[in-house]
């Protein structure tokens, strides 16, 4: 961060402000100092519906200008969470409009409309995903851990919302959400955190503007005392109270409901004498072993996560992978508060035996005996790379982690020390009773937890990074592979992509990326990266660091994939099954099945496999070093070549889904191999983008999932429409998206050089360039080659839209149709 302040406005509103000067993008994110679990117990639910109906308009910014509509049209990234104690709005958009944006969304959290018709539409969508949640793998972890504590606590408490609680009385919950809002929304519970390439004047001008919104936290009674574990929450409106105002004004005086019946902070968590538990799960396998942090530091989890995912050899995970216990760690907060926080270590495991749980813990005691050991310039080093990872992360993300959880750490940020673990063991071969925690029934039970066998005499060695000698030039092959360079001034970095259009065999892929763990671990400790991921449905190897680095990493990748050793190969399978787990999700199984169907051929071993390969950046001796060293890389290095068109060959494809709901979506390909139609598609998303939402979504309702975008997988880009719903069948969610395409021909043909303009100007910065100036950039670049496209765009005119439009409608053989349906 080149530029950070903190400090309060003139009406007391908290504000950080961070000036990135090469940022291309700005954020601004609200935190209000209550979330779900400072909810009155009479509606449960109301914080999470509140952060809904926000977005359904406002005093200054109604219909198509409220910023849920306006957003997306500016090619904006929004949304908002609500947690525990906390909830957040945000929104991430280009520089020059981050103050509209920002009037949009203080306005809507200060002066709400709450009309009773967007309360509704609201309570039937929080309906529909709590439906949603009641099969979802994590959110029924949660819900199993909060049995480790003990009650009374408003942790125990249903905070989702549904039907059945908000009720049928739509004037008392309007009523209740004003009640909560002119409660909670003033300078004293909010803070305005803001990002961008603006100078620190600016941006505070900026903030002061949008705290005028907000009432002053000194025209607010103080809150009550706090309650007792044993007393009961309640939130209702005195009798002789006179209703609240249509608007909430910031300049109008705020008075609560009466001091008695006012919500208060939850008592502190205890944890309960019952704290190892069993919960059945038809897919998930793995152990969380968690704990309670009193007055925590959240750099100090940001630390201990770093510490926990480390994957060089002698690190936690490798040891645990190689013993054959565990192939993944993660940390969780499943819950924070500002006095508390809930620290979660999350372990995939191998196997189904609970015995092999206990082994883990032995070895996680183990290591975390360890941790005070640890030297400064190792504590330094550690919290070095939470920095390199927070500074990777785009602005809205970087805001998410700083105001919510995880922010980067300091060599002085203290390690947090786990004192009673409670322990949850997930697995297809629990068995267990039916039980309700949160709202959700669950396959739950109370277990014994088994005594680790005794280590052997000699324990497998745990140890932490060390700083390393510089890396050293591996022998380099006479013969060269093929290497396309593209100069550009950023970090050396090497993008090895499977042609668009060869899809790998899903073994082979989880064989890649077992392969490479311990090579990954130590690119990240030398200051540099390696990666396999599916990158928008194709398979992509990603090196960054400098020179030498590069070249000692590619060595040891290509070594690593070369002949993998049997327990190396063990590790594969398991990931090649845990990827054949179906997501809870029907929409993101519909999404990750569609690349399958775009590529043609398929390869079946690593020697298959055809390669592109691009160098970002670097010096011309260290390109000629890298092309010599692709000459070994299992599989072929080739030049870059156009994907192959794919065209379906039945109606609509099925892909079945454990969710109950229906789930479809068409993926429209370009109907042209042009840089005009690519542009012209990207202005049509921007137009049916938020027209699609506030038919679908706001005035029919069909359901939690509604999306329309631009989208690029596979190699191949178009428009993408998706929908999910628990009311209405596939057939009829296909029926709603035709009809809106074939309607959207009145609102092309109304666009005129003037309002396309205005679209372009906000669409222009999301287009690649040829020069990448970062890493996001360098992203945009590759993804735009795979298209073999020119970089050159001109705003394409009225008539051009037109006849994009026209080849949309005429080109509906050519759609990919999706559906979970049988």
């Amino acid at each position: 961060m080149n530029g950070h302040s903190s400090s309060r406005v003139a009406n007391g509103l908290r504000i950080t402000l961070i000036h990135e000067p090469e940022a291309a993008r700005a954020a601004a994110l609200f935190r209000l100092s209550a979330g779900s679990l400072d909810e009155p117990a009479r509606w449960p639910g109301l914080a999470h519906l509140l952060e809904h109906v926000l977005f359904a308009g406002s005093a200054g910014y109604q219909q198509e200008q409220r910023l849920m509509a306006w957003a997306p049209a500016h090619g904006a990234r929004l949304n908002a969470t609500t947690q525990a104690h906390f909830t957040a709005w945000f929104v991430e958009i280009a520089p020059e409009r981050l103050g509209q944006a920002l009037c949009r969304l203080s306005d809507m959290l200060a002066r709400p409309l709450l009309a009773t018709e967007a309360i509704t539409a609201e309570a039937a969508a929080i309906e529909a995903e709590y439906r949603m949640l009641q099969s979802h793998g994590p959110t029924l972890c949660e819900a199993a851990l909060s049995q480790a504590f003990a009650a009374p606590h408003p942790l125990h408490d249903f905070h989702v919302g549904s039907q059945r609680h908000f009720g049928d009385d739509a004037v008392a919950l309007q009523q209740a959400l004003r009640d909560w809002h002119q409660c909670w929304f003033h300078t004293g519970n909010l803070e305005l955190w803001l990002s961008g390439p603006q100078p620190l004047q600016e941006l505070e001008a900026m903030a002061e503007e949008a705290a005028a919104a907000f009432a002053r936290a000194e025209t607010v009674p103080a809150a009550p005392p706090l309650l007792q574990p044993t007393a009961t929450r309640a939130f209702a409106r005195a009798e002789t109270a006179p209703a609240a105002p249509p608007l909430l004004r910031p300049t109008a005086p705020r008075a609560f409901a009466r001091a008695e019946t006012l919500p208060a902070a939850p008592p502190l968590l205890r944890l309960a004498p019952q704290r190892a538990f069993a919960l059945q799960s038809a897919a998930a396998q793995h152990l969380q072993l968690s704990f309670l942090l009193n007055d925590p530091q959240p750099a100090s989890l940001t630390l201990l996560r770093e510490l926990l995912t480390d994957k060089a050899s002698g690190s936690l995970l490798a040891t645990l992978r190689e013993q054959g216990l565990c192939d993944d760690i993660s940390l969780l907060e499943p819950y924070r508060s500002a006095r508390q926080s809930v620290a979660s270590v999350r372990f995939q495991l191998s196997g189904l035996q609970l015995a092999q749980c206990a082994r883990i813990e032995a070895l996680f005691r183990r290591w975390l005996a360890q941790l005070s050991g640890l030297t400064q310039q190792q504590r330094a080093h550690y919290a070095n790379l939470t920095q390199r990872r927070f500074s990777q992360l785009s602005p809205l993300d970087q805001l998410r982690d700083l105001a919510l959880g995880f922010p980067p750490a300091q060599s002085t940020t203290p390690l947090p020390l786990p004192q009673s673990l409670s322990r949850l063991w997930v697995s297809p071969a629990v068995s267990a009773p039916s039980v309700r925690a949160q709202g959700f029934t669950l396959r739950l039970a109370a277990i014994d937890w088994p005594q680790a066998e005794p280590e052997p005499e000699t324990p497998p060695a745990l140890h932490f990074y060390s700083p390393a000698s510089t890396p050293v030039t591996p022998a380099l092959p006479v013969a060269k592979s093929t290497l396309a360079l593209v100069a550009a001034p950023v970090e050396p970095t090497l993008l090895l992509s499977v042609q668009p259009g060869l899809l790998p065999d899903r073994r082979s892929a989880a064989l890649i990326e077992a392969a490479l763990q311990p090579a990954m671990g130590d690119a990240l400790h030398g200051g540099g990266e390696l990666a396999f991921s599916r990158q928008h449905g194709l398979w992509q190897l990603r090196l960054s660091g400098q020179d030498a680095l590069l070249a000692a990493t590619l060595d040891r990748a290509i070594q690593a994939l070369t002949d993998p050793p049997a327990a190396t190969q063990a590790f594969g399978e398991r990931l090649f099954y845990q990827a054949q787990q179906a997501d809870d999700i029907a929409i993101r199984c519909l999404l990750a099945h569609l690349p399958d169907l775009l590529n043609s051929t398929s390869a079946d071993a690593l020697s298959a496999l055809r390669w592109q390969a691009t160098l970002y950046g670097g010096a011309a001796n260290s390109a000629a070093d890298l092309a010599r060293l692709l000459t070994r890389l299992p599989g072929a290095v080739e030049p870059a070549q156009s994907p192959p068109h794919v065209f379906p060959t039945q109606p609509h494809y099925s892909c079945p889904t454990a969710s109950r709901d229906a789930a479809v979506l068409v993926f429209c390909p370009l109907a042209e191999a042009s840089a005009v139609c690519f542009a012209s598609w990207q202005l049509l998303a921007t137009l049916f983008e938020p027209r699609f939402f506030q038919r679908l979504r706001v005035e029919a309702n069909i359901g939690y999932v509604v999306s329309c975008r631009f989208h690029q997988t596979a190699g191949q880009a178009g428009l993408l429409f998706a929908l999910q719903s628990p009311a209405l069948s596939t057939a009829e969610l296909f029926g709603h998206i035709d009809r809106f395409i074939a309607d959207m021909a009145a609102t092309v043909d109304s666009q005129t050089t003037e309002t396309l303009a205005a679209s372009w100007l906000s669409l222009l910065p999301s287009l690649p360039e040829s020069v990448p100036k970062n890493r996001e950039h360098i992203t945009a670049h590759w993804l735009y080659q795979q298209l073999n496209l020119p970089f050159s765009f001109a705003r394409p005119s009225p008539d051009r839209l037109r006849q994009a439009y026209r080849q949309l409608t005429a080109s509906c053989a050519r759609w990919w149709r999706l559906s979970n349906s049988a």
